[in-house]
C-alpha cells in the first residue's frame, strides 16, 4: 500500500527544449548548448533521487530544415537519457517545432505526452540566434495557443548573440506573459543562462511552495521571479 501511495504522490514534470540547429548554430553556439544539456541531464538526475515529488522528463525538439528530436525518444525520463551532442546544420524552420510542440502537449489519451489527470505545468525553453525561414508564424502559433498545457506552462525564450527586432518578437509572441525573452550577447554565458532556467524552474516547481515576499502567488509566478534574480547574478546577461 505505501509504494502504490508513492507512486500516485509523484507527479511528472516535463521540460520541453526546442533547439534552432540552423547552419548559424555551428561552432561555441551549439557546443555551449550541448554542454548546458548534459549538465542539466546529471543534476536532474540527481536531484529526482532526493525529491519525493516530481520525476523529470525531457523532450528535446529540433528545428532546422526539417524537425526532429535530439534524443532516442520524443520524451524521456531522465534517468534513462544517454545524451549525444546535438548537430547543427540547415535552414531555421521554427514552424515546425511549434506544429510538434503542439502535439506534445496533448494528453496522453490523445497522442500527447501529458498526462491525462493532474500533472505539473511543463517548462519550455525557445533558443535561436536568429530569425525563422518562415515568418510569421501566425497559423502555428495560434494552434499552440489553444492548447491549454501550453497556457500554463512556463516559456523562456533565448535570443543568442543577435540584436534583431524580427527574432525578439518572434520570441515575445512565444513567452507572452509565462516568462521572458533574454538576450545573451555571449556564447560563453549561454550554458550557464540554459541551466539557471531549467534547474530553477524545476526546483520550485519540485517544492510547490507558493509564497514569495510573504505574498501569495502561483508557482509558474514564483520560478520567474526566482529565475530573474539569479539570471541578474550572470555577467552580460542582458534583459
Amino acid at each position: 500500500m505505501l509504494d502504490r501511495m508513492e507512486v500516485i504522490a509523484k507527479q511528472r514534470l516535463n521540460i520541453i527544449l526546442l533547439v534552432d540547429v540552423s547552419s548559424s548554430m555551428r561552432g561555441k553556439r551549439i557546443e555551449e548548448v550541448n554542454s548546458a544539456i548534459a549538465d542539466i541531464i546529471s543534476y536532474l538526475k540527481d536531484y529526482e533521487k532526493e525529491n519525493t515529488n516530481l520525476d523529470f522528463y525531457l523532450s528535446i525538439i529540433k528545428f532546422g530544415t526539417e524537425m526532429s528530436y535530439g534524443l532516442k525518444e520524443r520524451v524521456m525520463r531522465v534517468d534513462d537519457i544517454s545524451f549525444e551532442p546535438i548537430k547543427a546544420k540547415g535552414y531555421s524552420n521554427l514552424h515546425l517545432a511549434y506544429t510538434e510542440l503542439a502535439s506534445l502537449l496533448e494528453k496522453e489519451s490523445k497522442g500527447g505526452i501529458m498526462p491525462d489527470f493532474g500533472g505539473v505545468a511543463p517548462i519550455l525553453v525557445l533558443l535561436t540566434d536568429g530569425h525563422p525561414t518562415k515568418y510569421p508564424i501566425t497559423k502555428e502559433l495560434e494552434l499552440l495557443k489553444e492548447k491549454a498545457w501550453f497556457r500554463i506552462s512556463l516559456r523562456y525564450g533565448i535570443a543568442i548573440e543577435l540584436n534583431d527586432k524580427k527574432t525578439i518578437g518572434v520570441l515575445r509572441d512565444f513567452v507572452l506573459d509565462k516568462g521572458d525573452v533574454i538576450s545573451c550577447y555571449n556564447s560563453n554565458l549561454l550554458k550557464e543562462i540554459i541551466k539557471v532556467i531549467v534547474v530553477t524552474a524545476s526546483m520550485v516547481k519540485s517544492t510547490g511552495s507558493s509564497v514569495h515576499n510573504e505574498k501569495r502567488v502561483s508557482i509558474t509566478e514564483e520560478a520567474q521571479l526566482k529565475i530573474q534574480d539569479a539570471l541578474m547574478d550572470i555577467e552580460e546577461c542582458e534583459w
